[in-house]
């Protein structure tokens, strides 16, 4: 089994945000005062990611911040009104050349979307890759998306497994349930944390932004560097604590997080380990579990003591086998 990095504690990391709205859409700031929001809370990066409306702003580009093109494409009901439908997040992919024309700046869709059939879903995805774009299967727990849905449909790099705004509208945020079917099932995804905030009042006791972000491990603030990396899973997703490192030595996958009360490996199809100082009560900062080479994949969970989590993005293992064992 070859020993590999995941996350190095050595190398830089960004802070963003990959689902948000402005009044392009039905946000409540325009884009200038969303992007200040966000500087003010410390981030790196955020895709201004408007229904149905695709925003490039690259005007807001700093040395220390960037934005990244996208919008929030939905509108596709199976039975128009009766049910929540699709939401895709769209995000520009630099590191591709785009077999159709990449969409301008403020460029429209009409919704809703025609439902043709069970492949509908397939068919959005499949147009927006060929505009050169990475596709996000939004909020399913909130969108009420079926299960099996994860395995029907290929295509998309990621899942939002949590959604921050609907945690503190409807409490029905997590979707990592969904990714772990997806898992199961072979699909090689990742998670990402995000706020779909459209307030960004900084005087609500509960704010609606700043609660879901992905932390990027990548070379440069740069739009291609960031998503690169997003494509090779190098980051992790987070409501509050944070990952520090994550590696596979000597057939063991250790991690390094900031102060925790539980820390979980979630593997399959064995369980993983779930490891808390029972006795004293004190905090957890890394751990570690033997990798088993039937494992298909693992990924780590690290609660803190409000109960904000953080996420790492799954290891699979027959990646560790290759060349190895």
């Amino acid at each position: 089994m070859i020993n590999k990095v995941y996350l190095d504690r050595k190398k830089p990391t960004f802070k963003g945000n990959l689902h948000l709205h402005t009044t392009w859409s039905d946000g409540s700031l325009p884009a200038v005062q969303v992007v200040e929001a966000f500087k003010s809370k410390g981030y790196h990066f955020i895709s201004i990611t408007d229904h149905d409306i695709y925003a490039r702003t690259d005007e807001f580009n700093t040395a220390d911040f960037v934005t990244l093109p996208g919008m929030e494409r939905g509108g596709l009901n199976q039975i128009a009104d009766k049910n929540p439908g699709y939401h895709f997040g769209v995000l520009n992919d630099p590191t591709v050349d785009s077999e159709l024309d990449r969409f301008g700046h403020l460029e429209q869709f009409p919704v809703p979307i025609p439902w043709v059939g069970d492949h509908s879903p397939q068919l959005l995805i499949d147009d927006m890759r060929a505009h050169g774009n990475l596709v996000i299967f939004n909020h399913p727990e909130w969108h009420l998306t079926r299960f099996e849905d994860m395995v029907k449909y290929d295509g998309f790099f990621a899942i939002e497994i949590y959604n921050h705004a609907t945690e503190w509208s409807t409490t029905s945020s997590y979707g990592a349930a969904y990714w772990d079917h997806a898992l199961q099932n072979g699909k090689r995804v990742f998670g990402i944390a995000a706020d779909d905030s459209h307030e960004h009042d900084p005087n609500w006791k509960f704010p609606e932004y700043g609660g879901g972000w992905v932390q990027v491990q990548a070379a440069a603030l740069d739009p291609v560097d960031i998503v690169k990396s997003l494509k090779q899973g190098e980051f992790y997703s987070s409501s509050g604590p944070e990952i520090y490192d994550l590696r596979v030595v000597d057939g063991q996958l250790m991690i390094e997080c900031s102060p925790c009360k539980f820390i979980m490996f979630k593997s399959f199809p064995q369980r993983g380990a779930f490891l808390v100082n029972f006795d004293s009560g004190e905090p957890m900062t890394h751990a570690s579990m033997k990798v088993e080479q039937d494992m298909h994949y693992i990924r780590v969970e690290c609660i803190d003591f409000q109960g904000n989590v953080a996420w790492s993005n799954p290891i699979f293992v027959a990646d560790l086998l290759q060349g190895g064992e």
